[in-house]
């Protein structure tokens, strides 16, 4: 147990001390990945190029790299565990190289759930929003380009593009969602409310649709049983989420 509350505050102060700088540092980078980040899907949309998906996935594992190195070993380095959110944001970065020298996702529509990953891809733009209608201010703000927006930036390419995607990278997203719903509360950060949100309905989608396309005699326990623990994993985050 923390005594008296001391040591979140003092992780808090570091948390947001590091976004400052952070931003201060880097806002003009920032600005320019969320610039690539918003052409990516439009390009992927009205021109699927194999260029375009190629570019796609390096841009996923430069920006994961990005976080990696730049968000938390640099600017964070003051924070507890930041080291080792430095390897999971490597390993989400693997996961996007693996995926582009085997070329197994394919960036494309399948015209299931694309409505709903376009709206989770605008997502990311309403953190600096939301910071600001809190009474907070440049730089100690949110921004698309913290984690969680880039997870949440993810997970929307994902949805929208869905035929066949990098199950790996959603994997470890969804696992982020679980780290971002601890964070609403110890860190006092709201906008993370918004990856929990959009991965809880979309973690039900692609297992569900997993299940389907296996088919109801191919697995054990049976599907029914399956489902049912699906539901239960959700309302179980959703649960977690309303007590943070």
């Amino acid at each position: 147990m923390w005594p008296q509350g001391r040591i979140p505050v003092k992780m808090k102060e570091a948390f947001w001390n590091s976004i400052a700088a952070y931003n201060s540092a880097t806002w003009i980078w920032q600005i320019a990945m969320a610039v690539v980040a918003a052409v990516l899907p439009a390009l992927l949309w009205f021109r699927p190029k194999e260029w375009v998906k190629t570019v796609t996935k390096l841009y996923m594992a430069a920006v994961s790299l990005w976080i990696a190195f730049v968000y938390y070993m640099k600017y964070g380095a003051v924070r507890d565990y930041s080291n080792v959110m430095t390897i999971f944001w490597c390993l989400v970065a693997l996961s996007w190289i693996y995926d582009l020298a085997t070329r197994f996702s394919s960036f494309r529509k399948s015209g299931k759930y694309s409505a709903i990953g376009l709206a989770i891809l605008v997502l990311p733009l309403a953190y600096p929003f939301i910071s600001v209608s809190r009474g907070l201010e440049f730089p100690q703000i949110t921004t698309p380009m913290i984690p969680s927006g880039v997870a949440l930036y993810m997970l929307g390419m994902l949805m929208t593009f869905n035929r066949k995607i990098n199950f790996f990278a959603f994997l470890l997203v969804m696992h982020w969602s679980v780290i971002a719903i601890s964070k609403i509360a110890i860190f006092k950060i709201p906008e993370d409310a918004l990856l929990a949100a959009a991965c809880i309905p979309s973690m039900v989608i692609f297992f569900l649709q997993m299940l389907k396309d296996a088919g109801q005699s191919s697995f054990k326990p049976s599907g029914k049983y399956v489902k049912t623990l699906i539901y239960a994993v959700a309302v179980l985050l959703a649960g977690c989420m309303a007590v943070a």
